[in-house]
């Protein structure tokens, strides 16, 4: 099968709620067992299906973040956690 952009299918949904994605459609994307996607619901009552592959997004953080000084980001961070923890928690807060 040639992969055609944008190609549309009508697919069940099963009663454990499970959706089959075409054969055709696996072996165009290859897609194998095990492949794991991201769920994108719309506002619209659309869904959407994103592949996901953990070393194509770290490389695109990587990228996306380099340069980036992120000490004042984490410092924000590691303060209003503390503010947290110490108003969860304020007898360990005084040690």
């Amino acid at each position: 099968m040639v992969y055609k952009p944008f190609m549309t299918t009508v697919v069940p949904m099963d009663r454990a709620g499970r959706i089959v994605i075409p054969k055709e459609t696996r072996d165009a994307q290859g897609i194998a067992p095990g492949t794991k996607f991201l769920l994108i619901e719309g506002k619209d009552g659309s869904l959407w299906l994103q592949r996901l592959d953990p070393q194509e997004l770290a490389r695109r953080i990587h990228e996306e973040l380099r340069g980036v000084d992120l000490a004042p980001l984490i410092a924000k961070v590691e303060a209003e956690m503390e503010s947290i923890a110490a108003s969860r928690y304020p007898s360990a807060a005084r040690r």
